[in-house]
């Protein structure tokens, strides 16, 4: 069909402006802007489904820019029984937040091309200033946990800072110094011991805890690379000097009886309400710990976190922080909307709306500095804290989310280790063994990091 050339009428139908081939108004296609990069529709609802109560943030933020738009968040915690059978028909929703315990397999969705590449979302004019992109507000180090292949699929926005926990409290009475290296660690939990107080606590049950402190120290010691020699699978990774340091280090707790009584049988629980009851001084654990333990933490307890000390006083990362991007946001590449749901999360990445989500919910997210000069308690203040002073130094990880059984076993081999059922060389032998074997299983669909 062939338009005509557009008429101005005259009188009261002066400015309307008609195609020939239609007696109704025409639709106005937006055009790109600083404040409109996506050409959104202002009139267009946007679908939104989210895990968690903060991924609705931003539609405050985007009803004010676009009164017309109908934007009302769903909160669930069945995403999956909810969204697979719409992405199998090819209706799914704008912009999808997969966290909870219900959460989405994100490999199989981009396996299946159902995900949009979000790197013209990280290029694009920030909602806050038209001059930074959106990734130059962000964490760089972070962004790393959404990409596949070197696509951009998941945008993770909360950022969980991990470290060992304290009570600055007990700390001032015994007068009490935050240790700086692993020996200075050593000698405050010798202090503890004799003070009456078990050293240092964590749930046996799950002993990821171990092996995230044993990473962590390899990582302060030798350099971001070590970890990314785990992360993809190469010979001998795991037999690395770095790692062999942190693992010895991390059994010198046990070697020393510096190990709360129980902590190889206690769950995650069951650890940190013997921490919380001051039976035991440190706690290795992320930052969700405050909002886990809501209504048991002492009024007079200052929770407060510390970062896993280094190996000795000339570490390759001295100020070095392991921090988990978490919290995927994604949208589908099948979206009625999709315009929508990129804007949505420009104005989700935005500082008020970031602001709003460590001040509502206690976390902190990938938005650089959007937690600065929040009035929050001691615990997300020391994570908040530790995050800005690791500055370029965060160490990051990604095998655990890509082969889980792996990490699983990994983490199981540390438990033993640490309640004396393996020796570092078997601890290190039979890691390695499995991580060759992975490596070698052509079954598996393989990542790496650059």
């Amino acid at each position: 069909m062939v338009l005509k050339r557009r008429t101005m009428l005259q009188g009261v139908l002066a400015g309307a402006v008609l195609s020939g081939c239609s007696s109704g108004p025409a639709t106005t296609v937006p055009t790109v802007s600083p404040q409109n990069p996506f050409r959104v529709d202002e009139g267009a609802a946007v679908d939104v489904v989210i895990g968690d109560e903060y991924g609705g943030f931003a539609a405050a933020a985007y009803r004010k820019k676009y009164a017309s738009a109908s934007v009302t968040p769903k909160l669930t915690a069945q995403l999956p029984e909810e969204l697979l059978p719409r992405f199998a028909t090819g209706t799914p929703p704008d912009v999808v937040l997969s966290s909870g315990d219900g959460a989405l397999d994100l490999g199989r969705l981009v396996k299946d091309n159902q995900l949009s590449d979000l790197r013209r979302l990280l290029t694009a004019p920030s909602w806050d200033d038209p001059n930074k992109a959106v990734k130059d507000q962000l964490l760089p180090q972070l962004l790393d946990a959404g990409r596949y292949d070197g696509t951009q699929r998941t945008l993770n926005y909360i950022a969980t800072v991990y470290g060992l926990w304290y009570s600055a409290s007990m700390f001032q009475r015994n007068n009490w110094d935050v240790p700086k290296t692993w020996p200075d660690l050593l000698a405050l939990g010798t202090d503890m011991k004799a003070a009456g107080i078990g050293p240092f606590i964590y749930a046996g049950a799950h002993p990821y805890y171990l092996l995230e402190l044993v990473l962590t120290l390899a990582a302060k010691s030798g350099g971001a690379d070590v970890l990314k020699r785990i992360d993809n699978l190469e010979a001998g990774a795991w037999k690395d000097e770095h790692v062999t340091r942190a693992i010895v280090a991390v059994g010198e707790l046990a070697k020393r009886g510096l190990i709360a009584p129980g902590s190889a049988k206690y769950d995650h629980l069951g650890s940190q309400k013997r921490f919380l009851a001051g039976k035991a001084g440190m706690l290795p654990c992320g930052n969700w710990l405050e909002n886990e333990m809501k209504g048991q933490i002492p009024a007079d307890f200052a929770l407060t976190m510390f970062a896993v000390p280094a190996l000795d006083s000339s570490p390759a990362l001295v100020s070095g922080l392991h921090v988990a991007a978490t919290a995927p946001f994604l949208v589908p590449a099948k979206a009625k909307n999709a315009a929508g749901g990129f804007e949505y999360l420009r104005a989700q990445l935005s500082q008020d709306v970031a602001a709003q989500v460590s001040s509502e919910s206690n976390q902190l997210t990938i938005v650089r500095g959007s937690a600065d000069g929040l009035e929050i308690g001691s615990a997300l203040r020391s994570a908040r804290d530790l995050l800005s002073a690791a500055g370029d130094q965060i160490i990051t990880w990604y095998f655990d989310s890509w082969y889980p059984e792996f990490a699983t076993a990994a983490a199981a081999a540390t438990g033993q280790f640490l309640a004396g059922g393996l020796q570092q060389s078997e601890w290190t032998a039979r890691i390695q063994a499995a991580a060759d074997k992975l490596e070698q299983d052509n079954a598996i669909t393989k990542y790496r990091r650059d």
